[in-house]
């Protein structure tokens, strides 16, 4: 028989588990949630001064309309307008990048990659309804509706309802290698600026649903390094252009979401 006095620990000790079990799974809450997210900076990146893969960003088509909207977020398989200038693992690294960095930054839910997207295939959503449709209010002195009419606004109004609830809104983005230079490994240990890799790309983005271009950019990067020789450096040229795009993106989801 435990003692009387034993009795009021076992009760803190209890009290003492359930509080550290709360804290652990408030702790873990917090973690899974996505962090603020701190714009990124192109050039005066510590990163990009120290291992390279600084990025420069060109405004082609500002970028505009509410991304806060999209949950869905479509890649196209990087493509080169540059034929065989550029080698095609290097097309599929850049595609690959971009997928781990979007699901890294934890702002869409729903990521992936398609092979081809033509905004043509996508008309804009007419801006006007048909005439004969349950949003047009009759003249007052129009005669009553037949029995028909009235079930065919019935149908009408249940259609659009249900296209209200499921939302296919989805951004597209679609990138092309427009610039592409190798760089010589052996140079790049000079720290002369020499034989550096140079990566330019030009990404448009898209409404899925509208084909509406929202924006078009230019953005450039190399992987010369100030400290680690490029060659022996983690970071890349892919690393910028990356960096550089999902920050793009980022910063105008993050300014429809306030």
């Amino acid at each position: 028989m435990p003692s009387s006095e034993s009795r009021p620990r076992h009760g803190v000790w209890l009290q003492l588990a359930v509080i550290c079990a709360v804290w652990v799974t408030w702790t873990l809450v917090s973690f899974a949630q996505a962090k603020p997210y701190t714009p990124k900076n192109g050039v005066l990146n510590w990163k990009a001064i120290l291992l390279g893969g600084a990025f420069r960003v060109s405004t082609a088509i500002p970028l505009h309309g509410d991304f806060s909207k999209y949950a869905r977020l479509e890649i196209v398989q990087t493509e080169s307008l540059i034929g065989s200038d550029i080698p095609a693992q290097e097309l599929e690294k850049l595609t690959l990048g971009l997928v781990e960095e979007f699901r890294r930054g934890q702002r869409f839910s729903e990521i992936a990659i398609v092979n081809t997207f033509s905004p043509l295939s996508h008309p804009q959503a007419p801006t006007s309804v048909p005439v004969e449709s349950f949003r047009d209010a009759d003249p007052i002195d129009a005669p009553l509706r037949t029995w028909q009419d009235l079930v065919t606004f019935d149908r009408q109004r249940q259609a659009a309802a249900a296209a209200e609830s499921v939302s296919n809104d989805a951004l597209v983005v679609r990138c092309q290698v427009i610039d592409y230079a190798k760089g010589n490994k052996f140079l790049q240990f000079l720290y002369l600026d020499l034989g550096n890799s140079v990566l330019t790309l030009r990404f448009s983005y898209y409404d899925k649903q509208s084909g509406e271009e929202l924006g078009r950019s230019v953005i450039s990067s190399n992987n010369s390094s100030k400290v680690v020789p490029s060659a022996l450096s983690a970071r890349s040229e892919l690393t910028g252009v990356i960096e550089g795009l999902v920050d793009q993106v980022t910063r105008r989801k993050i300014a429809g979401e306030r």
